[in-house]
């Protein structure tokens, strides 16, 4: 039987409710985070926006370890976080950049990044962080630019390492195709880029007839798909030949074999998303 979908009013009230729920929750969440001492993570309103509640620390200390391990960051070099939420990033590097490294943080959601210029930006000199008004269906539906113009406010060649967690499997293709371009125009010549997306392949394919993707992307075509008809953006898979061609367009080429992960059903999949560790051409 086909999963029914909600009528979109129906969803925007329990959006609401679930809103609601989270703001009668801050109290004991902060008591929470002060007895467990962790006061100086982002309140629960602005975690929820990072993915599941329960893995936000664990999801930080992965990434953490990738950046180290597949990319090879060094304290001394500059990252380039997009999509930097509610700083989940920022804070594990905190302790790891020393002063001739340096982070930047932008995102879409403007609480996100209000929340961390002024608890983290304004107190350590080599944080900064900045709101872009990318327009998104989920994270920033008033957002004025989509356009292929559309810019990072950073020189060329700023970044030794740039990070795209959860982006692209929120973003459509034309969307996607922006953010490479800017990716590849802020690389540092020798600097490495790490990006996660939800893969269609042969591979998954097979997965899938097995009954063992562990996400269902319903809708679309044969670009991109998503797993919800009404809200397109909230979870997005892409034809993996279609991305190696955007890679091509923008410049940029894979540095290692793609790392497969476990969404689709392979157990020994490094992380639950596909993993690209791109460079410049």
């Amino acid at each position: 039987m086909s999963k029914q979908t909600l009528p979109k009013g129906a969803e925007h009230l329990l959006k609401s409710l679930r809103r609601y729920a989270y703001v009668c929750l801050e109290p004991l969440d902060y008591v929470a985070r002060i007895v467990n001492g962790k006061k100086d993570f982002p309140p629960l309103h602005l975690r929820r926006y990072v993915g599941p509640l329960r893995t936000f620390e664990m999801s930080g200390a992965e990434f953490m370890v990738h950046l180290q391990t597949i990319c090879n960051l060094q304290p001394r070099e500059r990252v380039f976080d997009i999509g930097c939420g509610c700083g989940l990033m920022a804070l594990h590097l905190l302790d790891f950049l020393d002063s001739q490294g340096g982070y930047a943080g932008v995102d879409v959601h403007k609480p996100s990044v209000t929340w961390c210029q002024r608890n983290i930006g304004d107190r350590y000199q080599n944080f900064e962080f900045a709101h872009i008004d990318f327009q998104n269906d989920v994270y920033n539906s008033r957002g004025v630019d989509r356009s292929s113009n559309f810019a990072f406010p950073f020189a060329d060649q700023t970044f030794d390492c740039i990070l795209l967690k959860s982006v692209f499997t929120h973003m459509r293709p034309e969307a996607v195709d922006c953010y490479l371009k800017e990716a590849a125009r802020l690389l540092a010549p020798r600097g490495h880029c790490l990006a996660t997306f939800f893969l269609l392949n042969e591979q998954q394919e097979s997965l899938a007839r097995r009954g063992l993707n562990r996400l269902q992307f319903n809708y679309g075509d044969a670009v991109w798909r998503y797993a919800q008809k009404n809200s397109p953006e909230s979870a997005v898979a892409f034809n993996e030949d279609y991305v190696r061609e955007l890679l091509r367009k923008n410049g940029l080429t894979l540095a290692r074999p793609t790392l497969y992960g476990r969404w689709a059903g392979l157990p020994s999949g490094l992380s639950f998303q596909d993993m690209m560790l791109l460079q410049r051409q």
